[in-house]
């Protein structure tokens, strides 16, 4: 923020309901003060840190300013260091946050708004030591042996970690990520994961220049959802692992979120809801800007959700539904969900959508314009399939296999669905020596991508130019694993992502 006040009003104006914590008047009268008698904004700003930890741990404990005691602002240091991101409990950070607090207190007295200002002094008497040692709690604010009444009589943890800084640490964090995928390693991943964005959203072919709405979509999408084509995980995942963070903290928190669909079951204030996930029916609190004038009973968003069920952001897309529109959504998704069962067998919406989460972006726009046009008609003959463990090491067959898939600009996941399928095959057909290797692995590609990317109807020719395989023998082998393993068009033991979105399409 530019200076303190700038902090202040952000902080009050994203929701006026702290105002009942911790008065505005009051917090603003007191900086006026401190600037006054020459203090400079960097530490206005410091001690600005510290009275948003003060309210934040108000709210937790569900107290009042005046209702503090010595014990409540022990509480607060030993709360706020296993809560609290910025704060590490040392003696000089704990000295200088009761320092604050005492002059807050103070002048709160002065000003014949608090009856009693002891408690910041008082409570540090019991938690810094003479020798320079902390009492009571340790490193990490965790209450030591022999403090079990203080930890039962304790504020309760809140819905998530706390960043004090969560808007410009955001910021920060995104200009990060943005710089660590600009290498030229991961242009693969841009292109395949745009012609999946844009198949999700129904554009095959972009004519014109696309808006901010969606590109901050698919960055969404990119960053949350997207698995990357060779190590199968998102990319904030090797951004986690690998990306180097200013920000570790915040990066940890937001692998930890998750895609939901959601409706809002009780407003708390202006950007506090209670909301009810659509596909399990759990009721969560979420914390985000509410835009739209129409009725929140009709709405069903969808979006990321943080810190601990706490904090939907980033792209939150609101939907207009009525009843019936409701049901055919939640009856099309499930089917969906039953489909992507064969080959996950036990699969529950988090692990659903963690997978095939444009499928939801996909099926929850065509039932927001047309409802009745929405369906899900398909059948298969292969529910009771369940797929066997795949070896460590890959066969010859599988090794090219991999060569012409990767190549192909496709990846692991995809990698692994074909070595089910020959896997398959092999059960059906031990004998495999009538072909050499490079006619099963073309064979086996072709028939994947026949249910993935339905190249007949696109009128797609077979990929004549892998290995230089001979056309008839590529057929032959094509028919022989079609026809053993009674492949479907749209089979749900092999399905990629595309494949899952190409079930709405003309092509089916």
């Amino acid at each position: 923020m530019a200076n303190v006040y700038d902090a202040i009003t952000a902080f009050y104006n994203n929701d006026p309901g702290w105002d009942q914590v911790l008065p505005r008047a009051d917090v603003e009268a007191y900086f006026r003060h401190l600037a006054w008698h020459g203090v400079p904004d960097p530490e206005l700003q410091h001690q600005w840190e510290h009275l948003v930890m003060l309210c934040i741990y108000i709210e937790n404990a569900e107290l009042t300013l005046e209702e503090l005691t010595e014990d409540d602002i022990v509480d607060l240091v030993s709360w706020c260091g296993r809560n609290v991101v910025e704060f590490k409990v040392s003696y000089d950070s704990i000295r200088d946050l009761l320092d604050t607090l005492g002059s807050f207190f103070v002048f709160l007295k002065q000003q014949g708004r608090l009856q009693n200002a002891l408690a910041p002094y008082l409570a540090r008497q019991q938690l810094l030591r003479d020798d320079g040692g902390v009492a009571i709690i340790d490193g990490f604010g965790n209450y030591l042996p022999g403090e079990e009444e203080r930890e039962a009589a304790g504020a309760p943890p809140p819905e998530g970690r706390v960043f004090l800084n969560a808007g410009a640490s955001l910021r920060g964090l995104m200009e990060e990520i943005h710089q660590f995928f600009q290498k030229e390693e991961f242009d693969t991943d841009f292109q395949h994961s745009l012609v999946l964005y844009e198949q999700a959203l129904g554009i095959l072919e972009l004519e014109e220049e696309c808006g901010e709405d969606f590109w901050r979509g698919y960055w969404d999408y990119f960053l949350f959802d997207y698995h990357l084509l060779e190590e199968d995980v998102t990319p904030l995942e090797i951004f986690r692992r690998t990306g180097s963070s200013a920000y570790p903290q915040l990066v940890n928190e937001l692998s930890q979120g998750f895609l939901a669909l959601f409706t809002i079951e009780e407003v708390l204030d202006e950007n506090r809801f209670v909301c009810r996930d659509f596909l399990t029916g759990e009721l969560y609190y979420l914390s985000f800007p509410l835009t739209g004038t129409d009725p929140l009973e009709d709405r069903v968003f969808l979006g990321h959700v943080f810190y601990n069920r706490s904090m939907g952001m980033n792209w939150l897309q609101s939907y207009t539904l009525k009843p019936l529109a409701r049901k055919r959504l939640l009856e099309v998704l499930e089917a969906c969900r039953d489909w992507y069962d064969v080959q996950f067998p036990g699969a529950d919406w988090g692990e659903f959508l963690s997978r095939q989460a444009l499928v939801c972006r996909e099926v929850l726009r065509k039932v927001s314009k047309n409802p009745a046009a929405c369906r899900f008609p398909y059948e298969t003959r292969h529910r009771d399939y369940v797929p066997g463990p795949l070896p460590e090491k890959m066969t010859p067959v599988e090794k090219m296999v991999q060569e012409i898939v990767l190549v192909s600009g496709r990846g692991e996941y995809d990698i692994r669905l074909i070595r089910h399928m020959w896997a398959d095959f092999k059960d059906l057909c031990p004998h495999t020596g009538l072909y050499e290797p490079q006619v099963w692995a073309a064979a086996l590609v072709e028939n994947f991508l026949e249910i993935n990317d339905k190249r007949a109807a696109r009128q797609k020719p077979f990929l004549l130019e892998t290995f230089g395989v001979p056309h008839r023998d590529l057929t032959r082998a094509y028919m022989e694993i079609r026809n053993q393993l009674k492949l479907e068009p749209s089979d749900p033991r092999y399905l990629d992502e595309m494949g899952f979105l190409m079930l709405f399409s003309k092509f089916v």
